[in-house]
């Protein structure tokens, strides 16, 4: 069996942390808490975190539970997290912030602040 290089290890840890940022935008997004998620996929809040940070690869058969149970499309997450030309997001941050923030709105509130953001969009 082959040895893996450190550029292979290095990819493996960026896909991780890409596809974790994404849970975790759609998780907060949807004003989910991880024990909620957890619930929903049958696992602890702790192993969601360390899918979350990248620090554990998610399994597809788990990817699957974690699509359905956010009700967002399996391809949402995975995007081109697996591409090979795929680069961390600079913006990530920003965008999981207002992710979160946006999480904890009541839903009219979500509702309004989405009809900005598509009307903020346009030409």
């Amino acid at each position: 069996m082959a040895a893996r290089s450190k550029f292979d290890g290095a990819a493996e840890a960026r896909h991780n942390r890409l596809l974790g940022q994404r849970i975790n935008l759609a998780r907060s997004a949807r004003g989910m808490t991880l024990a909620a998620l957890a619930e929903a996929v049958g696992g602890g809040p702790q192993l969601v975190q360390r899918y979350e940070t990248g620090e554990m690869a998610v399994p597809f058969g788990r990817l699957v539970q974690i699509a359905r149970a956010l009700e967002t499309p399996l391809t949402s997450l995975i995007g081109d997290a697996f591409d090979g030309g795929a680069v961390e997001d600079p913006e990530s941050r920003a965008v999981l912030q207002i992710a979160r923030m946006t999480g904890r709105l009541p839903p009219a509130k979500r509702a309004v602040l989405a009809a900005l953001a598509r009307e903020l969009g346009r030409p």
